[in-house]
């Protein structure tokens, strides 16, 4: 891939310095765990709204994922 710059103050840059490696390999990890972070976050909040559904809600949506599972699985 090519490499371009990135405009971050000296204070930033700082810090990515005090963690070692290359600029690279640790932007690359701050991501990666920026994003893993966010994943679980959506998918707490995702369960917290599931939670909230009343229980007839909640089976409907478990009868509709099960009619999926089915079509897929060739019953």
């Amino acid at each position: 891939m090519p490499n371009t710059s990135i405009k971050v103050t000296t204070e930033t840059r700082d810090r990515i310095k005090d963690l070692g490696g290359k600029y690279e390999d640790t932007l690359t990890e701050a991501l990666d765990l920026l994003e893993a972070a966010r994943f679980w976050e959506q998918a707490e909040e995702g369960k917290r709204w599931l939670d909230s559904l009343s229980d007839e809600e909640q089976a409907e949506r478990r009868a509709r994922q099960d009619v999926i599972d089915q079509a897929f699985s060739g019953r």
